[in-house]
């Protein structure tokens, strides 16, 4: 049986910088150090101090504690 793995780097949600340092940092390293999931259903990191919730979670957070899991269930073909 022949299945196909579910990355985050395949998932239309997957982002893996955001500004121009971020850039710069995956160009240095050779890897994007914070790669990002913008899925709607994701868990929601919130700033208690300043009541604003973060537009993204890092994939690792989200693949292994957050709604998505190890099995990809929020995951989008591109």
């Amino acid at each position: 049986m022949t299945e196909t793995i579910k990355t985050c780097r395949s998932c239309k949600h997957y982002k893996d910088y955001d500004g121009v340092f971020e850039w710069i940092g995956s160009r240095i390293f050779g890897f994007p150090t914070l790669q990002k999931c913008y899925h709607p259903n994701r868990w929601k990191n919130v700033s208690y101090v300043n009541g604003t919730v973060e537009s993204y979670t890092t994939c690792l957070t989200e693949r292994y504690g957050g709604s998505c899991g190890i099995m990809g269930n929020n995951w989008e073909a591109k």
